[in-house]
């Protein structure tokens, strides 16, 4: 037995996981930035099936309701990009894995993700003269870059969009970045391996927001969600971006309100699926796969395990 076929055994013994994907191009289109977290469909197929062979793949909330998750996986992806329905639809066939599309209402009428706002900034090299013209609206801590004090929690995600409205008013070419995304002006896939949740209206920082901003964004997303036919669902909640600080204790509270089951983060770690009862951890953490080869998503799944165990 390979030494990453023991690891995963032995993942497989103590744990339960949940993966994120976002983008299953075959390559990601360079528009989207240089950061932009992309899995192509055959690495897709290799991870799922090597993983396969240890864990046994279940609907997002079938594990989410499990008591007992050791040795459960399960697959999303968020943000609702059309790569996911038209690369890799086939891998989740050929694999029998369900998955869990998480969408949002602004995407899917054509509207344009904010930081792909800020991605087009820093691509065109305008980050001083944004700043310049924007000087004290937004915080940054020292050292802080563009690209991450815009979606830190202490500047609030609205504000934050509209600036970069008025400072790319005008600007050619930015609808073409919607492209990408699933369109409500088509029927959504209907597919027995296929659910859509609910990710938010527009992807903001939630915590970012006042309340009554997070309850529109919550609320009003999954109710948009729930005016399609012929799909399936899950009542799992994808909180944007997912690390702790993306979230508050009103965030939890206002997604159960709306009536979702269960609140996805995605912190970088998987945790130790202890036995408990059903109702229980309603937060559940999701692993996002930076890694391409199984191997090397099994290392970051053994690191994962190892940052939850020091947390």
């Amino acid at each position: 037995m390979s030494q990453s076929e023991l690891l995963t055994k032995t993942l497989a013994q103590q744990y339960g996981i949940v993966l994120l994907y976002h983008g299953l191009f075959d390559a990601a289109p360079p528009e989207l930035g240089a950061e932009f977290h992309n899995v192509s469909a055959e690495h897709l197929f290799q991870q799922l099936e090597w993983l396969s062979r240890h864990f046994r793949f279940v609907s997002v909330d079938e594990y989410c309701a499990s008591s007992q998750r050791a040795g459960l996986a399960a697959v999303t992806a968020d943000d609702g990009y059309q790569s996911v329905l038209d690369n890799s639809m086939q891998v989740f066939e050929a694999l029998e894995i369900p998955i869990a599309l998480f969408v949002n209402r602004s995407f899917l009428e054509g509207g344009i993700f904010w930081r792909d706002k800020v991605r087009t900034v820093i691509a065109q090299g305008r980050v001083d003269e944004f700043e310049r013209r924007f000087a004290g609206r937004f915080k940054a801590k020292v050292g802080q870059s563009f690209y991450r004090y815009t979606k830190d929690p202490q500047n609030n995600s609205i504000d934050v969009e509209s600036a970069l409205d008025e400072f790319l008013e005008g600007e050619v070419g930015l609808e073409q970045l919607t492209r990408y995304y699933l369109k409500s002006t088509k029927p959504l896939l209907a597919h027995p391996l296929l659910s859509y949740g609910s990710h938010s209206v527009n992807h903001y920082v939630l915590s970012s927001l006042r309340e009554e901003q997070q309850w529109r964004e919550i609320e009003d997303n999954w109710r948009f969600l729930n005016t399609f036919k012929d799909i399936q669902r899950t009542a799992a909640f994808s909180i944007p971006f997912g690390g702790e600080r993306d979230y508050n204790d009103a965030t939890l509270r206002l997604a159960r309100d709306a009536g979702h089951s269960a609140a996805l983060l995605s912190r970088g770690v998987i945790t130790k699926a202890e036995r408990h009862t059903s109702g229980d951890h309603w937060t559940v953490d999701r692993f996002m796969v930076r890694a391409q080869s199984p191997s090397e998503l099994v290392d970051a799944l053994v690191k994962g395990a190892d940052r939850s165990v020091r947390r």
